[in-house]
């Protein structure tokens, strides 16, 4: 079986699908982070399929190797998510070809349902508002545990306003009682000497965990955050190489890992992150907040891997793009998503809806 084509499926900053076709007629899809997908289209076009329109999509290895190591002076976040929706592609027609669902190829079933917390995404609602989101997704999903934002995002160096970030924490846990889980996402807002400031102020609210509150790259910054605060520290969602997740986990920089399956190479790339967590002794999270084909891939990474046993992200949002194109929607029951069960990755897109509303490149 050799692939044959490589089709791109985009949306500015919302959306970047890969299709892989075979000469056989199988097929798989993937995702990448979409920030930029742009850029990523052109990466996808000129480093990346160049090299694997011919290649026997079971050398999972050696097809990394041609696209990564061969192109490591280009080497970073960028390459890595464009790499990932191959890569995740490919897992999905490997296992539409075996006709086994991802899980399978991955390891196996290791849970069946995995528990998620609800995530919101804004930081642009009153705290009030934020409070009544939050509780009618406990009361719609019936989740356990909740995260919201603080601070300005990525503002480090910028002024920050504690006492506001003080006042959305607490009106968030009244809102979602004692019992709830809490976590709160700082996506790189504080220097260090403000996030043990931050928390000093809201450890009364019982934060179940603390993520990204600093410059996600600043290994060092996290290495003392993680040695002073009394509260799990969560990082790795923007992180693609081996060697960063060397060297937070094996450092003690943090307590809870999440590289993302979209962002940092793909699933294979992902199960190596996990088996880093095992030997250290710390869980994984597998960030992902796609709800779409990315989302699926990270729920058959819960789902194969012993160290994925924290609560596991789902976007609340309710402009989410991807969800249109699922022919059924990923299925909660009390709290917890159900792993797909079908072949690949389990689930189906409407490619009618995607060819008629979607930038496509062939």
């Amino acid at each position: 079986m050799k692939i044959t084509n490589i089709t791109c499926y985009t949306k500015p900053m919302g959306l970047f699908y890969v299709k892989v076709d075979t000469d056989e007629g199988v097929y798989g899809f993937g995702e990448s982070s979409p920030m930029r997908p742009d850029v990523l289209l052109q990466i996808m076009n000129t480093v990346i399929k160049p090299y694997v329109i011919g290649m026997d999509p079971f050398q999972g290895e050696l097809i990394e190797e041609i696209v990564l190591r061969r192109n490591y002076k280009i080497s970073g976040q960028l390459l890595a998510a464009a790499y990932s929706g191959l890569e995740i592609a490919l897992w999905d027609l490997k296992g539409r070809y075996l006709k086994q669902p991802v899980y399978n190829l991955l390891g196996g079933l290791y849970r069946e349902r995995i528990p998620l917390y609800a995530s919101s995404m804004s930081r642009d609602l009153t705290h009030e508002e934020e409070a009544v989101k939050i509780r009618d997704a406990i009361d719609r999903l019936q989740v356990k545990a909740v995260k919201i934002k603080v601070g300005p995002r990525y503002g480090t160096g910028l002024p920050v306003d504690l006492d506001d970030d003080v006042r959305k924490v607490k009106a968030a846990r009244e809102a979602i009682g004692p019992d709830c889980k809490l976590m709160i996402d700082g996506n790189s807002s504080y220097t260090y000497i403000q996030a043990v400031q931050l928390f000093d102020r809201i450890k009364q609210y019982n934060i179940y965990h603390f993520e990204e509150p600093c410059p996600y790259y600043d290994v060092d910054t996290y290495i003392k955050l993680a040695n002073t605060l009394p509260v799990p520290i969560h990082v790795g969602e923007q992180d693609w190489s081996i060697f960063t997740f060397r060297d937070f986990i094996s450092k003690g920089a943090c307590h809870l890992y999440a590289a993302d399956p979209v962002k940092c190479g793909g699933l294979s790339s992902a199960k190596r992150a996990a088996a880093l967590c095992r030997a250290f002794g710390i869980h994984y999270v597998p960030h992902n907040t796609t709800k779409g084909i990315g989302f699926a891939a990270a729920i058959h990474l819960a789902a194969s891997s012993p160290e994925c046993s924290s609560y596991y992200e789902y976007n609340i949002e309710t402009n989410s793009t991807r969800e249109r194109y699922l022919k059924q929607p990923f299925e909660v029951q009390d709290g917890y998503i159900l792993v797909p069960q079908g072949p690949g990755l389990g689930i189906e897109l409407d490619e009618e809806l995607m060819e008629s509303t979607l930038d496509v490149f062939r």
